[in-house]
């Protein structure tokens, strides 16, 4: 029998029908589905394990678990982190790249998820397509985690917001701005989402500040100004990037492409991107120094990475004062190790 997925439906339907008061067995693929006691509960988690890693204690919490790692594009941080975390919980993680598995034009989604359930306890998906994740999903009795892709970077997201609620002690009242910059390669709209989705449920502003025709996806706008009302928080979209810095708490820098144009796929299409036709009309979306100076005196500059140094951001401004790259980019291996204890039996 075929199940539907929507993005609203909580990622579990399935899977914790009969545990609605536990993660164990949730998906994490859009934190669209997630509250924002749950979202705690997963930072609580990560700063705890953070916490005991530092102290040399244990905590082989997924002894003799694995997790296949599906790789359709390269990538850093997502494949070294959960590795890592995966060995730290007492566990093994496999890393699957396209030349090792039969790929959706050869082998269906759904025997490929059926195949995997019968592997491994968790399947991590770093991919193009926000439906192929989606259809895994609906077919794997295991926990599926999104790890990239054209609509949402959740992992991530959970990692900046763990680094802000570090670094400011909390996240309710926090205004984050969310400033488009250019790049010379493709990226997706995945943390913009997230962070929408994510940050009114806990009580935090969200200010995006982009080029006309950059807006996120109007969608997930809807549901973000939704929750805002009902946290008292804001969420706005500007063409002003001074009025997104103006008193912010956080500064996070992200290129993405249009929304149209990312929904066609991320791949080969650099040459119909408007920042990549006109690189000239687009120069100033680059946070400075100057423009930091009318942020929040401890303002925190944020970047996913890789940042493409000197063009999306100035070297003065990723190795500052304000800079948290590095303590976010460790956040990932925390934040994931959260979420792999909390989903996986």
């Amino acid at each position: 029998m075929r199940i539907n997925f929507r993005i609203g439906d909580g990622m579990a339907s399935k899977k914790n029908k009969s545990r609605a008061k536990s993660l164990i067995g949730r998906d994490f693929i859009s934190l669209a589905g997630f509250t924002a006691e749950e979202l705690y509960r997963l930072w609580s988690k990560a700063t705890e394990l953070k916490r005991k890693l530092k102290r040399g204690i244990k905590q082989h919490l997924l002894h003799e678990k694995t997790l296949a790692m599906i790789f359709e594009m390269p990538s850093t941080r997502t494949r070294v982190s959960f590795e890592t975390a995966m060995t730290q919980l007492g566990g093994h993680a496999q890393m699957i790249t396209p030349k090792d598995f039969w790929d959706k034009n050869r082998e269906s989604i759904k025997d490929s998820a059926g195949v995997f359930s019968r592997y491994v306890d968790g399947v991590m998906i770093r991919t193009y397509d926000f439906r192929d994740i989606a259809e895994f999903a609906k077919w794997s009795t295991v926990p599926v985690i999104n790890a990239y892709c054209d609509r949402e970077h959740p992992c991530q997201v959970m990692a900046d917001f763990l680094t802000t609620k570090e670094k400011k002690k909390k996240l309710e009242g926090i205004k984050t701005a969310i400033t488009w910059a250019p790049k010379s390669w493709n990226e997706s709209l995945g943390i913009v989402n997230s962070a929408l989705y994510a940050g009114p449920k806990v009580g935090m502003d969200i200010v995006v500040a982009c080029p006309k025709g950059y807006d996120p996806d109007p969608e997930v706008m809807k549901a973000a100004r939704k929750e805002a009302k009902a946290m008292g928080s804001e969420v706005k979209i500007t063409r002003d990037i001074r009025e997104a810095v103006e008193g912010a708490d956080v500064v996070h820098i992200k290129c993405w492409n249009p929304h149209e144009i990312i929904r066609k796929g991320l791949a080969g299409l650099d040459a119909i991107t408007p920042h990549r036709k006109n690189p000239k009309k687009y120069r100033s979306w680059v946070i400075t120094e100057e423009l930091l100076e009318i942020a929040k005196k401890d303002v925190n500059v944020q970047h996913a990475l890789p940042v493409e140094r000197g063009i999306e951001a100035l070297d003065e401004i990723l190795d500052g004062p304000h800079s948290v790259i590095y303590d976010e980019a460790e956040n990932r291996l925390h934040a994931q190790k959260g979420i792999l204890s909390e989903i996986i039996a």
